[in-house]
This record gives C-alpha cells, sequence and structure tokens, in this order.
C-alpha cells in the first residue's frame, strides 16, 4: 500500500485501523483506530491536513483532499463515505453517511448524522444542519432524521469496522 510522505509530514495511521493494500495515503493524514479505507481510495494531505475519525469507513475509489489550509479535511467519529464519493476541504460530523458518487465542495460542513444521498453535489461553503437527509444536485434538505436513525448510521459504521478488524487478523496470519 503507497503510504507517502509529502515534505515534512507522513500519514500517521493508528494500528487498530484497516488500510487496504491498494488505497494511497500521501502527506499531512492521521487515520483513528477502527477505521478502515477500501481498495482504490486516495487520501491526499499534501496541501493541507486530512483527519479521518474513528470506526469511520471510506470505501472504494473515495478521494479526500484538501485544497488550502483555511479548508482541511476532517472525517468524524462513525461516519460512512461510499464508494466513488469526492471530498474537498470539508467537515464531516460523526454517524455522518454520504451515499455513492457524491461530490462535496470546499468549506461544506456537514452536521452530526446527517445523511447525503447518492449522486449529491454539496457546493462549496454550505453548512447541512445535524440530522438530516439532504439530496438532489445541488442538494437540498429532504427531511430530518431520528435519533434512532443515526443510531443506525453509527451501528452499520461499528458493523463495517468490526469485518475490517477480522479482515487485518486473516491478513497476519496468511
Amino acid at each position: 500500500m503507497p503510504i507517502l510522505p509529502y515534505g515534512d509530514k507522513t500519514p500517521k495511521i493508528s494500528e487498530d485501523a484497516y488500510i487496504s493494500p491498494q488505497a494511497t495515503i500521501v502527506g499531512d493524514v492521521e487515520i483513528s483506530k477502527g477505521a478502515n479505507v477500501w481498495p482504490g481510495a486516495v487520501i491526499r494531505g499534501d496541501l493541507a491536513s486530512v483527519r479521518i475519525g474513528e470506526n469511520s469507513c471510506v470505501q472504494d475509489s473515495v478521494v479526500i483532499h484538501a485544497h488550502s489550509e483555511d479548508n482541511p479535511a476532517i472525517i468524524g467519529n462513525y461516519s460512512v463515505i461510499s464508494t466513488a464519493s469526492v471530498l474537498h476541504g470539508v467537515y464531516v460530523g460523526d454517524s455522518t453517511v454520504i451515499g455513492e458518487g457524491c461530490v462535496i465542495f470546499d468549506g461544506a460542513t456537514l452536521g452530526e448524522g446527517v445523511m447525503i444521498a447518492p449522486g449529491s453535489i454539496i457546493p462549496a461553503n454550505i453548512v447541512i444542519p445535524p440530522r438530516s437527509l439532504n439530496s438532489g444536485v445541488p442538494a437540498s434538505q429532504i427531511r430530518e432524521i431520528s435519533k434512532e436513525e443515526v443510531e443506525k448510521q453509527q451501528m452499520k459504521a461499528e458493523t463495517i469496522s468490526q469485518v475490517f478488524k477480522k479482515m487485518k487478523h486473516w491478513q497476519r496470519s496468511i
């Protein structure tokens, strides 16, 4: 797996995280315990920092990058970034689910427990309120999300984390 320094910054990855051998991690990136990064994902901390919270999931072919130090990319705990999404300099709150193929631009802020429907686009500097379902191009709020739905989102991230903990264990035994 390419884990590459950029300048004087080297990725910091928890021993309890799972990083696919086909993922690329560059520069000022921190990945917390229980987090998992799937094949084809690219996480670039070359121009600004990227932080991935505990038990968060970065699925296949996701790109996370930050264009300026004013807008680092911060992914909270228990969040799921689904396949082929692109995030540039965003803040993603805890227990958030971003659907497949979403694009989220610089300076966007997603509150805790947000759901973004697949294929949605979040323009730059937009603030998405906590516990809301958003969809469209550009995305707009569809409805509020219940506390129970947020708990299910967190459980989804925990379940995925457990799968990758087992995979990491199996890889060591091969």
